[in-house]
């Protein structure tokens, strides 16, 4: 039977009986009825308290009925890959990158889990263990995450990026995180010989902060990523400004176009990163 229905019904039934109490109460002479009377002022509560729990117990089951009746259905496009690179440093060290794009206009991923995997010229895996990270992607976002230093037997041919099931949801308010950056300071060092960022940033939010990545995304004169390099600031007080230095081990200023992109993030929906 309907749902509605039978609250309908249980209403005309209450309503009755209410009726029908107080013809019977009226039929009692005066001071009968004044002794029925007290006692009624006993039991009216016990009455209310009983038809209201009556109430909430089906509104309670309705609501649980249409939700499973109804459950949110809603379609998602997969993380897109756009890029993905392998840089050689020196020797057996690497670092790569990949920019991802979240293709849904009104879905975020809190936490996206993917995989490098490095790739020889046949396909083959030569990388000792995936490298595997967490990160999260707002609705629309276009964002790179990083591996700062990989040790490799042999150069990578490619490099393949697996993002593993991220759990899409309808988001509608974020909390207000502004991290604002310095300009950042760059150039050659000699001891030890490399590329330096100097920089700071400011956490001008209301929260105590758990992590902050600081990535650094460094590229030419024609306009390709020729370095990136990551740092990590934990437990960053509200108005509190940081200072933090990145190293990347060649010298390469001279080929550099304009300032590196830094790229402040923290995760703002764990909420165990937010204090």
């Amino acid at each position: 039977m309907d749902p509605a229905l039978e609250k309908e019904k249980a209403e005309l039934a209450i309503e009755e009986k209410e009726v029908q109490t107080k013809e019977f109460f009226l039929s009692f002479p005066g001071k009968k009825r004044y002794f029925i009377f007290a006692l009624l002022v006993l039991l009216i509560p016990a009455y209310f308290i009983a038809k209201y729990s009556v109430a909430a117990v089906y509104l309670h089951n309705y609501q649980k009925q249409a939700i499973i009746a109804h459950p949110a259905v809603f379609s998602s496009l997969p993380a897109q890959i756009i890029e993905a690179k392998a840089l050689s440093i020196s020797g057996d060290s690497y670092s790569a990158y990949a920019q991802i794009k979240n293709p849904n206009k009104d879905l975020i991923a809190s936490k996206l889990d993917y995989a490098f995997h490095f790739l020889d010229s046949n396909g083959n895996d030569i990388s000792p263990s995936p490298v595997s990270g967490s990160t999260y992607i707002l609705a629309g976002e276009q964002k790179y995450i990083l591996v700062p230093t990989i040790h490799l037997a042999q150069a990578p041919a490619s490099v393949k990026v697996d993002i593993q099931d991220p759990q899409w949801k309808r988001r509608i308010s974020i909390p207000n995180i502004i991290i604002k950056s310095g300009i950042p300071q760059f150039g050659d060092q000699t001891s030890p010989q490399g590329f330096y960022i100097d920089n700071t940033f400011t956490n001008e939010s209301v929260y105590t902060l758990g992590q902050v990545k600081i990535n650094a995304i460094v590229k030419d004169k024609t306009g390709n990523v020729i370095a990136v390099t990551q740092s990590v600031a934990n437990t960053v007080s509200p108005n509190e400004t940081r200072e933090y230095k990145m190293f990347w081990p060649l010298p390469i200023a001279g080929k550099v176009q304009g300032y590196p992109q830094i790229i402040l993030e923290t995760n703002p929906f764990d909420p165990n990163n937010l204090k």
